[in-house]
């Protein structure tokens, strides 16, 4: 089997906090969508709003973490309750990796170190930030919290991350390094990438309306996604019963522009053919594909492109009318939620769409619809040209 078994999931993000919940804010198209007034200091927050995680999460935060750390700590919690597994017995007897995709938490949580530095104010306050600065590490942090002996890692690939991680921690698994790896992706609303998309005008001050011909930019979003994957032999000696699989991966790079997407979509449709060759699937046995389709007008071009080009015909949902863009957690909580579609065969309508664009060539899915195939694909883009595609199986895949 070229695969790792998914033994749980997790997720939190505007639209729940639990995959159950989270999938049930799908279908639905309900989510928390406000002005992230006391939540950052900009002079864009009275006027652009984002897809906000529950208070209830928020405030829970403990002192001594980040709060993309605490998000994927909850998300990892319900992972391992999904799976049934205790992760102090899964430790003591395997070798547990873990790899996180992050944008925020990996640099840009040290915004005031950063400030005060430019303009040489030092103090044992800041120099103990910079400590931890130079220490800091999501993955890492996990991995300690665990007690896991295993190799980790931190992805930051802009908003591939959570893609990238889940597709490595599958490589992980087949190669043999690790028997089970805690894996997915975690970001927070952050001063930084909330005013750098203003700036580069492709922020919306309405709600995101992905693939629409009146689409108008992007919202971002906050949440995590966690899976924890395992190779056969650890899932049966822990009495696991499969939540899924992860069956394809690939990663391509076009190089593009450091932050507009190709419009030809030269590196999206290599990933996508790579991952579906990993799969060893056809373009036809894919049940739907999970889009990244951010609302904005370049994207969404490019992945028509490329879905036009490869994948003709496959019904497409643009997930992010729930959860907004959650940066390097995006392709975590999209492989989360694909996982539940799969499993729950159905998928929900694209919140937000209504208008189809002509020169987009196809309309996402505009209602419930049933899915009878059991393979999916949950495709990233990321500034830089870095484009990631997963295809994920449901629980049923083999039978």
């Amino acid at each position: 089997m070229n695969s790792a078994v998914i033994a749980g999931t997790g997720c939190l993000c505007a639209c729940g906090n639990s995959a159950e919940t989270c999938f049930e804010g799908a279908l639905t198209s309900s989510a928390r969508f406000a002005l992230p007034l006391g939540r950052v200091e900009s002079a864009y927050a009275a006027s652009y709003p984002v897809f906000l995680a529950a208070d209830e999460i928020v405030n829970a935060r403990p002192q001594d973490e980040s709060l993309s750390l605490h998000y994927f700590l909850t998300a990892a919690g319900e992972a391992f309750f999904n799976a049934g597994v205790f992760p102090a017995e899964l430790a003591a007897k395997k070798r547990v990796g873990v790899i996180v995709g992050t944008s925020v938490d990996a640099s840009f949580h040290c915004f005031d170190l950063y400030k005060s530095r430019r303009i040489g104010k030092t103090s044992p306050a800041s120099e103990q930030e910079l400590a931890h600065y130079f220490a800091s590490s999501t993955a890492l942090a996990v991995s300690r919290r665990y007690g896991f002996n295993g190799p980790f890692q931190t992805v930051v690939t802009a908003c591939a991350s959570g893609t990238d991680a889940v597709g490595l921690a599958r490589s992980w698994i087949l190669s043999g390094l690790c028997d089970a790896v805690l894996c997915g992706g975690t970001d927070e609303i952050n001063l930084i990438p909330y005013d750098g998309f203003i700036r580069l005008m492709i922020a919306a001050k309405e709600r995101c309306r992905p693939f629409d011909k009146t689409r108008c930019g992007i919202n971002i979003g906050e949440g995590a996604g966690a899976l924890l994957l395992m190779n056969e032999e650890t899932a049966r000696e822990f009495s696991v019963r499969p939540k899924g699989y992860v069956l394809g991966y690939a990663n391509a790079c076009d190089a593009y522009h450091p932050t507009a997407p190709d419009p030809e979509a030269k590196g999206l449709i290599k990933a996508i053919s790579f991952a579906l060759k990993d799969a060893g699937l056809a373009p036809q046995e894919l049940a739907f594909i999970n889009a990244h389709g951010t609302a904005s007008q370049a994207n969404d071009a490019a992945e028509a492109a490329a879905f036009n080009t490869l994948l003709k015909g496959v019904p497409v949902w643009g997930s992010k009318g729930v959860t907004g863009h959650t940066l390097g957690a995006a392709g975590a909580v999209e492989a989360v939620l694909t996982i539940c579609a799969l499993n729950k065969k159905i998928l929900p309508p694209t919140t937000g769409f209504s208008q189809p664009d002509d020169t987009i060539g196809f309309s996402p899915s505009t209602k419930t619809l049933p899915l009878a195939k059991k393979a999916a694909l949950s495709d990233s883009l990321a500034f830089g040209g870095c484009n990631a595609a997963v295809i994920l199986g449901a629980e049923d895949y083999y039978g």
